[in-house]
């Protein structure tokens, strides 16, 4: 008996012992940590040191506003039109009333100088308004585009004969004014010797549009002229200010 109880305790033990080795022995599992609400993650934290202006991927088109701010007005045709900001101002060279054209208002801005027969003289981006003079044949808006073209061409000899330049039609189409039938031909002027005339620009954009006013009355002219140094889409701007009251 003493035999047989030694060696169960003795069994017992190594069973024990080896128990013991084999949990010494298995790797330990941490409880994993909570993250605090208020600790960025690594991608967040990222995204937020960049700046944020990333644009839209479909960004939508402005929306056409109606034209504010000061307008030029002429009792005379019937015709407003935005003023432009600085340097431009109100009124319409008086050098520009001639037997052909005759302006009743209008605004400008001076371009630079340019230097004709020897003399330095101002020359300006103008916009400016009238009725049709009665050189040019008018019976109706069947005659606006002849009339149109009419008047492009008046304007070499009146204004630009002291230049050397060179006129190319950019359009020339139908529109409208406040409901009234009317036409636009847009044109560009060239300068080839700009450099040796004194010109800091070598083209100047213009156009002029006459606008039917109805049975019985003068059409209304607005002719416009914007130097490339002054910023040539003012011209657009100019014609799409238009209105007949």
């Amino acid at each position: 008996m003493l035999w047989l109880l030694t060696v169960v305790t003795a069994f017992a033990l190594l069973v024990i012992y080896q128990g013991v080795r084999i949990m010494a022995r298995t790797p330990t599992v941490a409880a994993p940590v909570a993250l605090s609400s208020h600790a960025p993650t690594p991608s967040r934290a990222s995204a937020s040191a960049a700046p944020r202006h990333q644009a839209s991927p479909h960004p939508k088109a402005p929306a056409t506003t109606a034209v504010s701010g000061p307008r030029v007005s002429d009792g005379s045709s019937g015709l407003s039109y935005q003023l432009l900001s600085r340097p431009w101002r109100a009124g319409c060279p008086a050098t520009l009333d001639t037997p052909v054209f005759s302006w009743s208002a209008g605004e400008n801005a001076v371009a630079g100088q340019v230097t004709i027969g020897g003399s330095a003289i101002d020359w300006h981006g103008n916009a400016c308004s009238g009725l049709l003079q009665q050189q040019f044949q008018y019976a109706g808006p069947q005659d606006l585009e002849p009339t149109a073209m009419g008047l492009v061409g008046a304007l070499d000899p009146a204004y630009y004969t002291g230049l050397v330049h060179s006129r190319a039609v950019q359009d020339s189409s139908a529109t409208q004014v406040s409901g009234h039938p009317a036409w636009v031909v847009k044109f560009l002027m060239s300068y080839p010797d700009a450099a040796a005339e004194g010109l800091n620009w070598t083209s100047e954009l213009g156009a002029v549009v006459l606008v039917d006013r109805g049975t019985g009355q003068a059409p209304a002219v607005f002719y416009v002229s914007v130097p490339a140094n002054l910023g040539v889409s003012s011209v657009t701007t100019l014609i799409g200010s238009l209105r007949l009251s």
